[in-house]
């Protein structure tokens, strides 16, 4: 009975390290995952801003219309990122399925703010 409980144990343990291991190694790439992630941000803020400045000058009706759809549906594509730029700047930690769950969502992202860079080319 004891040899039972030695194997069971045991075997419990190299699971649970095996375990350990293979969830460490998708996130081997966490700083390239950061840089994206920032440039990304980057690039979504930098398109708010040009979307801003172009919507206080006088654009056409059609060209607001597109503008504004197109930066609604980058915002909506982005607040995942979004949220996660505020909660590193207040210091608050992410669970793990939150961050997988940001980090899916980040091609979305940047689809959208090629677009919104794409919209922001064809009016300039």
């Amino acid at each position: 009975m004891k040899n039972i409980k030695y194997c069971f144990l045991t075997l419990l343990i190299s699971t649970l390290l095996v375990n350990c291991s293979v969830v460490k190694k998708p996130f081997a790439y966490k700083g390239k995952e950061i840089e994206y992630a920032e440039s990304l941000f980057k690039r979504q803020n930098q398109v708010t801003q040009q979307v801003m400045i172009l919507l206080e000058d006088e654009i056409a009706l059609d060209d607001e219309e597109m503008v504004s759809d197109a930066e609604l549906k980058m915002h909506d594509a982005c607040h995942l990122l979004n949220d996660i730029a505020n909660r590193e700047r207040n210091g608050e930690e992410m669970s793990l399925y939150y961050q997988r769950q940001a980090h899916s969502s980040f091609i979305g992202c940047d689809q959208a703010v090629k677009a919104m860079e794409t919209i922001l080319k064809e009016i300039e």
